[in-house]
């Protein structure tokens, strides 16, 4: 790169940078560097070139955009040029490194480090000082400019085993070379005790150590689950002794299976008579649906989705009856190409739970309130109508699914009330504000508590929920509009007063003064009565009783005052109740709406809408009528020439009978295109269709092209894709073909002919775009009657002067519209732009 300052800083790259930068030189697509470099890089190369000496070796990274879009990091090497007259160099050269590749493998390396937590570390036993990666660094959490001294590495371990374990390997290490793995505990920076497998290895020469490396894992989590899952299975053991569970051991590879005597006795068997024993003795008992269940639940474990094998199903008692099991499994071993192999489960009777479970849940589906219940994972097992409407999930089914899956926003309080109360605690609150993952608010007030089975054992919890949010809301904007209304009751931009339950004006603002006519004195003097319409007060007094009688708290109608200087005022009533604490009504709240004004100008505007629509069902009925009698009229004559050509050919060779021939085609042709331009404007009201594009484009330009061909015009179709527009087919089809067929028309006797067209994709329209090398049109003569009816602009044999109007009308007809862009001797490109699909 080079950069020169003459009034501005210029810069310049060779073919080899362009090239990098994903650009070729001849391609005229290359922006500038300056265009390529991120918001505010500019700014920094310009500063640094400003400050550089010239002479002297100049080193500066920068960040471009490649043609592609790519981020690149550039090194920069490069001097400054000496210039005699200023006393810093105005010309720079540099050679270019690429850096990219190389971060972007060090920060590959450095992800794949922190994901699997795997640090680095060294220690030069010749300065006795360890060096730490930034992983390492993490996993002792340590600040960033920790520097450890040996001491101080080696005391990070647990005092004790773990301490004495990796001093002494590494002692052995530095002794005999040999490499060391250990799974350690170590008490970190902030005191957290953390299980890691430190690596290491000693670097020898001439047989002395000079350096010990390795790496540094943390491994807690896996590390304690696998004590965890020792101390489990220690448990399950001694557990499975002391319970009344059925206990199964299933070969999967052989089928083989061993079942205890409570296996066999929950389903009312000796395990004698169930003899052989095998995989399929399990299968024959099995009810149809929860064997479907059961063998995907076993597939999941297999494939290591699930850590357990669980599952409810029913199995066919000797009796003949079904019970209910609930079965719990482990895979214990596998094989060694990871398949599994042996499988350890337990089988227990829940029969009577369960049927004691469905009969709540029968209640629960039931009950008009609120109400959920869950197991101990708090998966639903009955939930009412209610709760799935106030919870607005009425299109889920949520039987077997978690609480946390269905409402993802539950926080850590809900959770922790859950294990509160499947630990034996009822909990409840009034008013507790939720808020949704959307934003919105839900007020709710709730109880939760636990529910036993038959052995007085927390099977789960039932929540009952009532939504009182609505409550909640209007409480508050009461509160906010009682204090509202005492401030704002003077200065409303609208009439408002005060009215007792007898009509008489309690108090009135300034607006229903200046409204009515009558000063606020003057209102105290009146009721409500004396100042409406005699025409409007009865149902003015309907709507009160209403109130009155408690079957409304408000009401709206629009009704006339009589105004003190006698005339009338239109106006928006709108009326509320005030009651007290005992129902008992205090007064009326009346808000007025002055709309005279609007009213009269209703008036005037519906007179103006039904002489215009009868104008224009007069205009339509005489469109059509000419249209018609045009038409029948012109047909006839036509055929009548006809009949006078075929009997009296002769009288044809004279000009004047040749002439007439020639204006009666040309009538029938001005009442098609007449009929045409009526059926455009009566179908602007229809309803818009989908229309593929693309289709009706290649279709039409596949029908033209032998005529294309004879006349010697290429056509060009870049339209490749799939795109719908909004419109109507057949006006598409018509758009399309009359401004692909004036191409070819008005093509160019002088060079060489082609048509292009292509697509260009706007916000709300698709552009399409039809251009050709043809004759030109003079825009500053022709442009403001381009698309006028019968206008021409060359002498073609075919000119008529209306394909452009009509297509013009046929385009605004569907919301569309075109542009032109012309010269003589050059060339037209017409644009047509219309609805994308999702806009109709």
């Amino acid at each position: 790169m080079s950069f020169t300052k003459e009034e501005e800083w210029n810069a310049e790259c060779n073919e080899d940078m362009l090239a990098t930068l994903g650009f070729s030189e001849d391609s005229g697509l290359f922006p500038g560097l300056f265009n390529l470099m991120k918001i505010g890089e500019k700014e920094l190369l310009i500063a640094f070139l400003e400050r550089a000496e010239s002479e002297a070796i100049q080193n500066y990274t920068i960040k471009l955009h490649s043609m592609n879009g790519k981020v690149m990091t550039l090194k920069l090497n490069g001097f400054g040029l000496p210039d005699s007259n200023a006393e810093k160099a105005s010309e720079f050269i540099f050679f270019i490194e690429n850096l990219t590749e190389a971060i972007e493998k060090e920060s590959f390396h450095h992800q794949c480090n922190l994901k699997s937590k795997i640090g680095y570390w060294s220690i030069d036993l010749e300065n006795n000082l360890p060096e730490w990666s930034a992983v390492t660094r993490l996993i002792h959490e340590v600040p960033d400019d920790y520097v450890p001294s040996m001491e101080e590495a080696l005391d990070f371990y647990k005092e004790g085993k773990s301490r004495e374990a990796i001093k002494k390997a590494f002692d052995n290490t530095l002794k005999t070379g040999e490499s060391y793995e250990l799974d350690l505990i170590l008490i970190t920076y902030t005191k957290k005790e953390k299980w890691v497998r430190a690596i290491g290895q000693a670097e020898f020469i001439d047989g002395k150590p000079v350096r010990v490396f390795g790496t540094f894992q943390d491994i807690h989590s896996k590390k304690i689950a696998q004590l965890n899952w020792a101390a489990e299975q220690e448990k399950f053991k001694y557990a499975v002794q002391g319970t009344n569970l059925g206990i199964w051991e299933w070969n999967v590879q052989t089928g083989e299976t061993i079942f205890n005597d409570r296996w066999a006795e929950i389903l009312g068997y000796k395990v004698s008579e169930l003899e052989p024993l095998n995989f399929q003795t399990w299968v024959n008992l099995m009810d149809p649906e929860g064997l479907k269940v059961a063998e995907s639940n076993l597939q999941a474990c297999f494939e290591g989705k699930t850590d357990y094998y669980e599952c409810e199903f029913k199995m066919r008692h000797k009796d003949g009856s079904s019970r209910w099991i609930h079965a719990r499994g482990k895979v214990i071993s596998y094989t060694d190409d990871g398949e599994p192999k042996i499988m350890f489960g337990t089988h227990q009777d829940i029969n009577f739970s369960k049927l004691k479970v469905q009969k709540q849940a029968i209640f629960i589906s039931q009950a008009p309130i609120a109400i959920a219940m869950f197991d101990r994972e708090v998966k639903y097992l009955a939930v009412s109508e209610k709760w799935m409407s106030d919870n607005d999930i009425e299109d889920q089914s949520v039987i077997g699914q978690s609480h946390y899956e269905v409402f993802p926003e539950i926080g850590e309080d809900w959770k922790r009330i859950h294990r509160e109360c499947l630990a034996g605690a009822t909990r409840s609150k009034k008013e507790d504000k939720f808020v949704k993952d959307d934003g919105t608010v839900q007020w709710l007030s709730w109880e939760v508590k636990p529910w036993y089975d038959e052995e007085n054992n927390i099977g789960g919890i039932i929540m009952y929920t009532e939504d009182v949010t609505e409550n909640k809301i209007v409480s508050e904007k009461l509160a906010i509009s009682l204090n509202a209304f005492q401030r704002n009751f003077e200065n409303a931009g609208i009439g408002m007063a005060i009215v007792s339950i007898e009509g008489k004006w309690l108090n009135v603002n300034d607006k229903i003064c200046d409204m009515i006519g009558y000063s606020k004195s003057e209102f105290q003097e009146l009721t409500f009565q004396d100042i409406t319409h005699p025409d409007d007060l009865a149902s003015d007094l309907a709507f009160l009783k209403e109130v009155i009688a408690g079957k409304r708290q408000t009401y709206q109608v629009q009704k006339r005052y009589v105004h003190k200087m006698g005339h009338e005022v239109s106006a928006i009533l709108v009326v509320s109740v005030v009651k007290d604490t005992n129902n008992k009504i205090l007064y009326f709240i009346s808000q007025l709406i002055d709309i005279t004004a609007l009213k009269n100008a209703q008036n005037q505007i519906s007179t103006l809408l039904q002489t215009t629509q009868k104008q224009n069902d007069r205009l339509k009925n005489f469109a059509h009528i000419v249209s018609h009698n045009l038409r029948s009229h012109s047909s006839g004559m036509n055929m009548l020439l006809e009949l006078l050509e075929f009997e009296h050919p002769n009288l044809f060779d004279m000009e004047i009978i040749g002439l007439l021939k020639k204006g009666g085609v040309n009538l029938s042709e001005t009442i098609e295109h007449l009929t045409e331009i009526v059926n455009i404007n009566l179908n602007e009201t229809a309803e818009l269709e989908r229309v593929e594009l693309s289709n009706i484009i290649n279709k039409t330009i596949e029908s033209v092209y032998p005529i294309a061909m004879q006349e010697g015009v290429e056509i060009i179709n870049e339209v490749k894709s799939e795109v719908h527009v909004s419109g109507f087919s057949a006006y598409i089809e018509s758009i399309v073909l009359n401004f692909v067929t004036n191409g070819i028309k008005y093509k160019s006797q002088e060079r060489d002919s082609y048509l292009k067209v292509r697509l260009k994709f706007h916000e709300d329209t698709v552009e399409i775009q039809f251009e050709d090398n043809g004759l030109g049109i003079d825009l500053k003569k022709n442009g403001g009657s381009l698309f006028g009816m019968y206008k021409t602009f060359h002498r073609h044999k075919d000119s008529r002067g209306i394909g452009l109007f009509i297509t013009k009308n046929q385009i605004e007809s569907i919301g569309g519209s075109v542009s032109v862009e012309s010269k003589v001797g050059e060339g037209t490109l017409f644009s047509v732009f219309l609805l994308k699909d999702d806009k109709i």
